[in-house]
């Protein structure tokens, strides 16, 4: 836990101090009034971008930590995993305060030592968002999706999970706003796959559930 606060804690500083770089007034002391000016149009177009009921495309990447796995039959015990990376992609559109999209996603994690062997799983996602909306360039957000993932693990040479599950979703989240076309998302996830069967030894309790911290782009058209 502590690991995924001092993640969370890196990025918010980074997306404010990406923040700060993207809408800095590089212009003289002597043109002042009309930086302002343009700082106040470049508000407004992100508060019109906020609110307009428009198709998006993302791209989101970061860290996974995978959850402990119990194992059990003729071997048991639990099995841990390095903390690794998962990304995504997904196609959306904005309806008022609520978005809803479609996602793809992918996470690995190889097993701690002294086993060998990963985790990987691959998503497809149904996600709805509801932001916030405010008169700042910053949109808080929560989110929740539902779909399915497919799940493979290999466990030194005793354990193999190959099977798709249940999977679902819940996070928060706050998004910077660019422009009226670029987004910049940081946004914490839970994410678990349920129903999930292994074999190759007399009986597995194979799970996955991962707390990820993501941060992505999205393009608003």
């Amino acid at each position: 836990m502590k690991k995924i606060i001092s993640v969370v804690v890196s990025l918010f500083m980074l997306l404010a101090l990406s923040g700060v770089a993207l809408c800095s007034d590089a212009a003289p002391a002597a043109k002042q009034k009309p930086a302002k000016v343009a700082k106040a149009h470049k508000a407004k177009k992100c508060e019109a971008a906020k609110v307009a009921n428009r198709p998006y495309v993302s791209v989101q990447g970061g860290m996974a930590f995978l959850k402990n796995s119990d194992v059990s039959g003729k071997k048991t015990g639990e099995v841990g995993f390095d903390d690794e990376y998962a990304f995504g992609v997904a196609v959306g559109k904005r309806f008022g305060k609520v978005r809803a999209e479609g996602e793809i996603g992918y996470q690995e994690n190889d097993v701690d030592k002294p086993k060998s062997g990963d985790m990987k799983a691959y998503t497809f996602l149904v996600n709805g968002y509801y932001d916030f909306l405010n008169r700042t360039k910053f949109t808080p957000y929560l989110t929740a999706g539902i779909g399915v993932a497919k799940v493979d693990a290999k466990i030194d040479k005793f354990a193999h999970v190959d099977d798709i599950g249940l999977a679902y979703q819940v996070g928060v989240g706050v998004a910077y706003c660019i422009n009226k076309h670029l987004t910049v998302d940081l946004k914490y996830r839970y994410l678990a796959v349920s129903d999930l069967d292994g074999y190759r030894i007399t009986s597995m309790n194979p799970e996955f559930a991962t707390n990820n911290v993501f941060l992505g782009l999205r393009y608003n058209f």
